[in-house]
């Protein structure tokens, strides 16, 4: 009787502390009333304490973390994909000082396996130990783990997919390393394996959230281009109202009427007409009005403000090119792809003596579109990494932007990359196929 009351306060303290690490790491007020999470804390202890006496293992771990999800949600107001990541992070955390009482009990104080885990795991002093120690790491840990809360990661599908593998996946092998606690190369070999599962899932997290921000980034960007070149088409109408504004005016004159009647003719043109220097967008005039030829403006304006000499020579014959042929998903998926090189390209070239970079634009044999970035750089460059994934001229992991255009290039056949380097040049090239047909027979 005494163990079980002994149980069901070790599992008080545990779910008192669960709850106040989702506080620690959502960094939110509790959504109930202080009598309403009193009884919620005694309710879910009490069935904590069914689980421990009838399961025992995974399956036992795996119901406490969905009755954690659901508490999360109610006590926090969060969704279900946080509440999940919650969860996860707790499990994760749990497990180093869990790992750490068990092997100070049996192999410093010299508590055997058997009495570990029949009396002194579950009870209210080796949950009050352990307690402890999982909060103090948290509050430690706080800064990092509410960044990555406050991140948009609850909204990715794939990455809460993983999160559930990868958890799954942890617990057995938690389970099979810490079943019977030898120091063994089984047992390193185990926490080896489990740290590796950690560091994948936080990589792919932080490569997700970094090509999020890329593509809300220039989704946003394209978007303002957008209606920055419908501007661009309403000034150019007005310039040509304007010309012939003028012409009305050359007409007066040479009807020879009265000087005053023609300086409030102006005066009149004046207050309500204006005129924008678009001289240099002209340049891109040659390209699609579909956010692309206002993104290339728009970062050409960017490289010039920096101090940057900025060559362009964009063909006509564009115009009669594949690049007019790009569906709107094709579009958005250009507009990043350039959007990356043009801000890697003045990045670098701002950074260098030369300060020079250059956009080109011309068509080949088969009407295919090609635009070639170029700049010059500082750091050095290893010929032997260029085109691999996550290498840049910035320096160390700086390669974020070009994740995310291998990314798109692997999803869409259209498009294809070259980079080089010519006379102390870095070159970035992207061509866009034609739509190929294929005979249904043949293929």
């Amino acid at each position: 009787m005494w163990q079980n009351i002994d149980m069901y306060i070790g599992i008080v303290i545990m779910t008192i502390g669960v709850i106040y690490f989702a506080k620690i790491v959502l960094d939110k007020q509790f959504e109930v009333s202080k009598i309403e999470l009193l009884l919620i804390v005694c309710i879910i202890s009490l069935f904590y304490t069914i689980l421990y006496l009838n399961f025992d293992g995974i399956l036992k771990t795996t119901i406490i973390c969905l009755i954690n999800v659901c508490i999360f949600k109610y006590l926090f107001n969060v969704s279900i994909s946080k509440s999940i990541l919650t969860t996860f992070l707790y499990i994760i955390i749990l497990m180093i000082p869990d790992a750490a009482v068990l092997i100070i009990a049996t192999k410093v104080l010299g508590i055997s396996k058997l009495y570990y885990y029949t009396k002194f795991a579950g009870s209210a002093l080796g949950n009050l130990s352990t307690c402890l120690l999982f909060l103090i790491l948290t509050y430690s840990m706080r800064k990092h783990l509410r960044n990555l809360l406050n991140t948009q990661v609850e909204d990715n599908k794939k990455i809460t997919l993983y999160l559930i593998l990868t958890f799954l996946c942890i617990l057995i092998i938690f389970y099979q390393a810490f079943n019977n606690i030898i120091i063994s190369k089984g047992l390193i070999i185990s926490i080896f394996v489990i740290l590796i599962f950690i560091v994948i899932l936080f990589g792919l997290i932080k490569q997700t959230l970094e090509n999020n921000k890329l593509t809300e980034k220039y989704d946003k960007l394209l978007e303002f281009m957008v209606t920055y070149e419908n501007e661009i088409e309403n000034q150019r109408i007005l310039r040509h109202e304007i010309k012939n504004e003028f012409k009305t005016i050359r007409a007066k004159i040479c009807d020879k009427q009265e000087n005053k009647e023609i300086i409030e003719y102006i005066d009149e043109i004046v207050n309500e007409k204006y005129e924008m220097d678009k001289e240099k967008y002209a340049k891109f005039g040659y390209l699609p009005p579909n956010g692309i030829k206002g993104l290339c403006y728009y970062k050409t304006q960017e490289a010039e403000d920096k101090g940057i000499n900025v060559s362009l020579n964009i063909s006509k014959r564009v115009k009669d090119s594949s690049i007019y042929n790009l569906t709107i998903k094709e579009q958005r998926d250009f507009g990043r792809i350039i959007g990356v090189f043009l801000d890697n390209a003045i990045e670098a070239s701002a950074e260098s003596k030369e300060k020079k970079m250059g956009i080109e634009a011309y068509i080949n044999s088969e009407k295919e579109f090609r635009m070639i970035i170029t700049n010059t750089y500082n750091n050095k460059i290893d010929k032997n990494k260029i085109g691999r994934e996550s290498y840049s001229t910035k320096g160390k992991a700086r390669g974020h932007g070009l994740l995310l255009v291998k990314q798109l290039i692997s999803k869409n056949e259209r498009f294809k990359i070259k980079t080089e380097i010519q006379d102390n040049i870095y070159v970035q090239t992207i061509e866009i196929k034609k739509i190929r047909f294929y005979n249904i027979w043949w293929g």
